[in-house]
């Protein structure tokens, strides 16, 4: 699924470098005003054991969730209602 920013999500990341390529991107996002980093509902978090960072897409106003890698889990990048909490991995 593509949205207003052509964001498409991610599954998993494939590397370090990939997931940090990606924050290099997102970060460049928010810099030209396409997107915005947005607060945290306490209530569809992850919790704070996770690396969670959400951002909006200003074209469209959905959010995205972006969970960084924490070993086995690889990280994913999805929109927030499309973005179950990942079973037997580390709660908050």
């Amino acid at each position: 699924m593509v949205n207003g920013c052509d964001w498409e999500p991610i599954e998993r990341f494939e590397s370090l470098a990939d997931y940090e390529k990606f924050i290099s991107w997102i970060n460049g996002q928010v810099a030209a005003g396409r997107a915005a980093l947005v607060a945290l509902d306490p209530a569809k978090a992850w919790g704070n054991a996770w690396d969670e960072h959400w951002y909006q897409c200003v074209a469209d106003r959905e959010v995205w969730r972006l969970v960084g890698p924490d070993p086995p889990f690889r990280g994913v990048f999805k929109r927030l209602d499309s973005t179950p909490r990942q079973a037997g991995t580390a709660a908050g």
